[in-house]
């Protein structure tokens, strides 16, 4: 395996290097591609095969969200983020989501960072911090610690329009997962109020970006809970309630994402209970009746896009 490595980093040399190792100390790993034209590196140690993934799913995110808004992502997935009118204040709120699960995350921002942010990140361990700027007093700041890595995004990034995937003794490829939404359909009791809309649109985002089954708790453009990676739709919305609890989120007038359809009404009736009163979903099941009508009967406002997003 060395070997072959050597032989594709001679013949390659910029777009081919052998990382520390992979998902696990025992497992030999490569990169391929070019970082250079992404982002510069200001500061820190080489980018680990764990630091890439999550600086990928990190990345993604970030280019689907409004502006000044600020996300941490844990093992690919967001564990906290919102969206205000400043940098520093959309921080306070994404680490406000899951203090707990932020410690050595991936933090992201598509908006610069001050010296204010910079303060108050730095009370946080994390791996990585990704912004388009950083202010000088700022990087004075975070580059006091010579490990902690700063990435600087570069104009224009965009993905490749296909994903590949190795399974069996194979491979697969998709097109990316674009888009958050194809139709606006209100299929509740009564509209959505407008800020509602704005977090549901927000939500869905979010939802897209979890891991299946995936639900995400937003209220004023602010995750407050999230169930991701589960077996069970039921399972991932009682998750991301029970992770709303915790940190003593208040429910009431809360929207909910889903990733994918409602095939029954339970969903709806549990997030009800806990003061939820918006909804969006693709829709698509054969029982969407079911949650549509409990919607309808309990004065609740549901949309159905037409898209859904799955992610495995």
């Amino acid at each position: 395996m060395h070997y072959d490595i050597a032989i594709s980093n001679y013949f390659n040399p910029a777009t081919s290097k052998t990382l520390r190792y992979g998902e696990n100390p025992h497992q030999v790993a490569n990169f391929y591609g070019d970082l250079d034209t992404w982002f510069t590196q200001l500061n820190g140690k080489e980018l680990s095969y764990n630091n890439l993934v999550d600086v990928d799913a990190a990345i993604a995110l970030i280019q689907d969200l409004p502006a000044t808004s600020f996300a941490i992502i844990k093992h690919t997935n967001v564990c906290g983020v919102a969206q205000r009118a400043t940098v520093f204040a959309s921080w306070e709120a994404a680490l406000a989501g899951d203090p707990e699960s932020a410690f050595g995350g991936v933090l992201v921002t598509n908006g610069t960072i001050d010296k204010a942010t910079a303060e108050a990140i730095q009370e946080l361990f994390f791996e990585v911090l990704i912004a388009p700027a950083y202010e000088a007093e700022a990087l004075s700041i975070l580059t006091t610690k010579k490990n902690r890595i700063l990435l600087e995004t570069k104009p224009g990034i965009h993905f490749h329009p296909t994903q590949k995937k190795s399974i069996l003794n194979g491979s697969l490829e998709q097109g990316i997962d674009t888009g958050n939404y194809t139709t606006w359909e209100e299929v509740g009791a009564r509209p959505c109020t407008d800020n509602e809309k704005a977090d549901l649109l927000f939500g869905n985002i979010i939802c897209k970006h979890l891991k299946s089954n995936a639900i995400a708790l937003i209220k004023n453009k602010q995750l407050v809970g999230k169930g991701c990676g589960q077996t069970s739709r039921i399972d991932a919305l009682r998750q991301a309630i029970e992770k709303a609890k915790q940190f003593n989120f208040d429910l009431k007038g809360a929207s909910l994402a889903s990733d994918a359809f409602f095939p029954f009404d339970d969903c709806v009736k549990i997030a009800q209970e806990a003061g939820i009163e918006a909804f969006i979903q693709p829709g698509g099941s054969v029982r969407d009746k079911d949650s549509v009508a409990y919607c309808q009967a309990s004065g609740l406002a549901m949309v159905m896009t037409g898209l859904r997003h799955f992610k495995h």
